[in-house]
């Protein structure tokens, strides 16, 4: 006796069996899973376009801007409280990293989120931007952390800028300038370490923010009493020069700008090797 073919079968015993929950496609898949699939790859596709969307130079560097002139606005103010506690660098690492984590979530998309020299040069020497893109950017965030702490002198009186020095970082008398090197250098590997592994490395960055800022405020925890924490060029020469202008010189203390260069130096030096241990991670 031949059983007969499956295309002899009528048609209601051909079908594959119906669920209370499951309803099955032409091909005989699960439409729950067919639709599920499909969600998914739209979501792919939108995050793959949102990743990959590009903003003109000009617009990038408005971001950045924008980004350092928030930053060091918040920053240079911060420093001016009235009757606050001697715990200072706590409520410098919470201004510093609340602000740092807004401005990374709202401009980060655009311009990558640096607003800091060190990590420009950073995510430059990863190869994940374009060399040339860096002086316009080093330029768009010095200029944008130079207006920030002017609009800080502007609102401030003069005894309050004087009181504060502008919001300078400043080393401390206690340190001795390779102790501030070492300490700057080694704050700023851990800033453009994380931002490297979590917005720039990753397909998904939506924590990054949160990362970058609790980095930021950890680094001010620990080495803030030493050099003020800076860990960004950009942070500290706006509030140098504004002192400079808007201060008395007899009333500003005699390592304003003595040391200023480890400012510069240790960022980049920090930030130079967040890239190769990066590009390491990468490679192999």
């Amino acid at each position: 006796m031949v059983s007969p073919s499956q295309s002899d079968l009528p048609s209601y015993l051909s079908q594959p069996a119906l669920t209370q929950y499951n309803a099955w496609g032409e091909d005989g898949q699960d439409v729950t899973q067919q639709e599920e699939r499909r969600r998914s790859n739209e979501a792919k596709v939108l995050v793959r376009r949102t990743r990959t969307k590009e903003y003109s130079l000009i617009t990038k560097c408005i971001a950045e801007f924008l980004g350092d002139f928030t930053f060091v606005f918040i920053g240079t103010m911060q420093a001016y409280v009235p009757n606050k506690s001697n715990d200072d660098i706590t409520h410098a690492a919470l201004a510093h990293g609340f602000t740092i984590f807004i401005i990374v979530a709202s401009l980060g998309h655009i311009s990558g989120g640096h607003f800091n020299p060190a990590i420009t040069w950073a995510v430059t020497a990863a190869n994940r931007m374009p060399y040339w893109h860096l002086p316009f950017y080093f330029i768009s965030q010095l200029l944008g952390g130079f207006c920030g702490a002017l609009m800080s002198a502007a609102i401030l009186s003069s005894s309050q800028l004087t009181g504060t020095y502008a919001g300078a970082t400043l080393l401390s008398p206690n340190n001795a300038w390779w102790e501030g090197l070492l300490s700057e250098a080694l704050a700023t590997y851990f800033l453009c370490h994380t931002v490297l592994m979590t917005a720039v490395d990753t397909d998904s960055n939506v924590l990054a923010p949160l990362a970058i800022g609790l980095t930021l405020s950890i680094d001010i925890f620990s080495t803030g009493a030493i050099t003020g924490a800076s860990m960004n060029p950009a942070r500290s020469l706006g509030p140098n020069i504004v002192g400079s202008i808007f201060i008395n010189s007899k009333d500003l203390p005699s390592n304003f700008w003595n040391h200023h260069y480890i400012y510069w130096a240790g960022p980049l030096a920090g930030g130079t090797v967040a890239a190769l241990i990066y590009r390491y991670f990468r490679e192999n």
